[in-house]
């Protein structure tokens, strides 16, 4: 495991709006584990590190005159062997891949910067000096000598018996190692006298550019073969291989990949890419440590060996992010491997006594037809992944020329949103909810609303599945929940006030702790919160979820099940949780006027509410003869236009007045028939 303890830090960049950007968001990482440093330009940076040593440099790839691949090769040159990770505001691969072969660990393109980015491209980038330390060691175990060149045919490493070979044939001058490799390429024999022994020369070209020279003594030949063709084998299994996980890395799968397509393209076979990632990877590591994440992706490597055939190529780009090549493909079996992968690597691991279940996104796309070049490919099978994460319920996506449409908008809309937070555009209107027979006010529903200078009123069916994508869904929840309190708060004979809570965020285990924090603050009482949960919601993670609903009932919270019946398992879902609350789709209460099953489905479903002793509330109720029908059926409540509009905040307090007087005259009414009932009597 890579421990975060004293991290430090070097951010090259000449914008100041950018560094706070990183500065910030690495600000969110869980513990805040860095120590950070800035530098405005390379000619800075350079004077830092003569002076400092960091773990890990952030660079610009724009920086004033130069760029940060200029500054990369500057830092190497200086034999400064600490990650650079690049930060790009540009599409450009082949920026990223030149980034690569100058040295860079990463690349991060500045649109995606956020904590868990950040966090997890350090992470690689200390795993990946890790391997550079791991290839000495591995140098410095074999009885080769062996010197690596970089890119630039420079020497990056050595090892003892390299520089002993060197002073064997040049003592103690200080151009022995030098003067020793040009001895070695020169020579045209495939047995070479160095010194008083004879070596053998092999070189080794990696496909990152690197070379690796390796001298063998062969006085004793016949002893050493197997230790040199060792050495050699572990030497390419470092440079190529993932050290955590044991599998092939970036370099290694760019390399397989680029063969597949020219074996594809000569045959006009196709081949099929798929990326998957974990969707709840950041939240194992948060509850229970870097450890078990560390342990999820071991074991799914071990499961990868139990999946793949023959014709199948896994391995780790970074972080939690896996690809995988299918030679001979076609698109029913990359969609059935796709569907194996999201099933048995979503399959709980056991980690010191607990189950650990983080779920699968798995995109697809094939060649030619959906990417006719590397780039290509895992661009579109990127994009089908996290098309498929948006959509609920939905772990498998294969890519369509449609997705670049849908992926655009919506960062214009989390664009939008975004802005629309920090201006206050976002507001609440106030539904109320009625006894059916009495028309007695039972509570409020909270509403969201985004009307868009631009766009106008945007549905929350847009807007929230986008937040839950961009992180926001946190700062809104939070929000309208505080609100919603603290109007609850100004009209204590409200008895409820109901909230909406998204479907990730009910899954997220920090959900119990914000509502709770937020109740106290506003000194709102729990018994009259009603949180409404959607039978979607509980899909994504349904173990989670119902230990959430657990917590928050305990809190004495009430927990309604909303747009009951438009879900996928609603029955399942009733036996596993109690719930306070039905909530009958408006839907169904459109349809019931002309369609005998509709009106059958409602009263079931108030049935079965009155078998559970579960109240049922109507919603969408906007005629005379719906509520009617809502009262013949048996059913408590009921919400819609019929009896009261959505009201903004301005008007809910003269609503909540007009109502307390008319509730007065009612009772007054009523208790003055009643006196003169008992005058009659007497």
């Amino acid at each position: 495991m890579i421990s975060h303890k004293s991290v430090k830090l070097l951010i090259v960049d000449d914008d100041e709006d950018d560094i706070y950007l990183i500065v910030d968001a690495l600000g969110e990482v869980n513990g805040s584990p860095y120590a950070v440093t800035t530098a405005s330009s390379a000619l800075a940076a350079m004077v830092e590190l003569s002076k400092n040593a960091y773990d890990v440099i952030f660079s610009d790839y724009r920086l004033g005159h130069t760029t940060g691949i200029d500054f990369i090769n500057s830092v190497r040159a200086a034999r400064i062997d600490t990650p650079v990770i690049l930060l790009t505001g540009i599409a450009d691969h082949i920026v990223d891949e030149a980034a690569l072969k100058a040295g860079a660990s990463d690349f991060v393109p500045k649109t995606s910067i956020n904590a868990d980015v950040l966090d997890r491209s350090i992470r690689y980038a200390l795993a990946h000096s890790d391997r550079n330390k791991l290839l000495q060691t591995v140098l410095s175990s074999t009885i080769s000598g062996v010197v690596v060149f970089d890119i630039e045919d420079k020497i990056s490493l050595w090892n003892a018996q390299f520089v002993d070979f060197a002073a064997g044939a040049f003592g103690d001058d200080r151009q022995r190692l030098t003067k020793t490799i040009e001895l070695v390429r020169t020579s045209k024999e495939k047995d070479i006298r160095v010194g008083e022994r004879i070596v053998e020369a092999h070189i080794t070209q990696l496909p990152d550019g690197v070379n690796v020279l390796a001298l063998h003594d062969v006085t004793q030949r016949a002893n050493e073969l197997k230790n040199r063709e060792q050495a050699e084998i572990e030497i390419r299994k470092v440079a190529m291989h993932d050290v955590l996980t044991g599998l092939p890395n970036r370099l290694a799968f760019n390399d397989y990949l680029d063969n597949c397509l020219k074996e594809a393209t000569a045959v006009q076979g196709k081949v099929a890419v798929l990326i998957f990632d974990f969707n709840r990877f950041k939240e194992v590591n948060d509850l229970f440590g870097h450890a078990a994440g560390d342990q999820l992706l071991r074991n799914t490597a071990l499961r990868l060996a139990e999946i793949l055939s023959d014709d199948e190529y896994a391995a780790r780009l970074g972080g939690d992010e896996f690809a995988l090549v299918q030679k001979n493909a076609s698109p029913e079996a990359a969609v059935e491997l796709a569907n194996k992968l999201a099933s048995r690597l979503s399959a709980p691991i056991d980690w010191e006594l607990k189950l650990i279940e983080a779920g699968v996104s798995v995109g697809v796309a094939l060649f030619p037809d959906q990417g006719a070049n590397r780039r290509d490919l895992l661009a579109n099978a990127d994009l089908a992944m996290y098309r498929g994460k948006a959509q609920v319920g939905k772990n498998v996506s294969v890519y369509d020329e449609n997705m670049d449409q849908f992926v655009r908008e919506q960062r214009k809309v989390a664009h939008d949103l975004k802005s629309a937070i920090q201006n206050n555009q976002l507001e609440l209107n106030y539904q109320p909810q009625f006894d059916s027979k009495t028309e007695v006010l039972t509570g409020f529903e909270a509403l969201l609303r985004w009307n868009c200078p631009s766009r106008g009123v945007v549905s929350p069916s847009v807007f929230i599945p986008v937040a839950e994508d961009s992180a926001l869904i946190n700062e809104i929840d939070a929000w309208v929940l505080a609100q919603a309190c603290r109007l609850m708060v100004t009209m204590p004979k409200v008895p409820r006030i109901a909230v909406n809570i998204s479907a990730k965020a009910i899954c997220q285990p920090t959900m119990p702790g914000i509502v709770q924090k937020i109740l106290l603050e506003t000194g709102m009482s729990p018994s009259r919160l009603e949180l409404e949960i959607t039978e979607t919601a509980l899909i994504l993670d349904l173990n989670r979820a119902l230990h959430n609903l657990r917590q928050l009932k305990g809190m004495g919270i009430t927990i309604a099940m909303d747009d009951f019946g438009t879900g996928y398992s609603s029955l399942s879902l009733l036996n596993s949780f109690p719930f306070d609350r039905i909530k009958i789709d408006k839907s169904f209460v459109d349809a019931a006027v002309n369609n005998v099953r509709a009106e059958a489905i409602i009263k079931t479903v108030i049935g079965l509410g009155t078998a559970l002793n579960v109240p049922v509330l109507i919603e969408g109720v906007e005629t005379l003869g719906q509520l009617k029908f809502a009262v013949e059926a048996g059913c408590e409540e009921v919400q819609g236009y019929y009896l009261g509009r959505p009201l903004a905040i301005e008007t809910v307090g003269g609503f909540y007045t007009d109502y307390q007087n008319e509730l007065t005259a009612r009772n007054l009414a009523k208790s003055q028939k009643a006196s003169s009932l008992k005058l009659k009597r007497a």
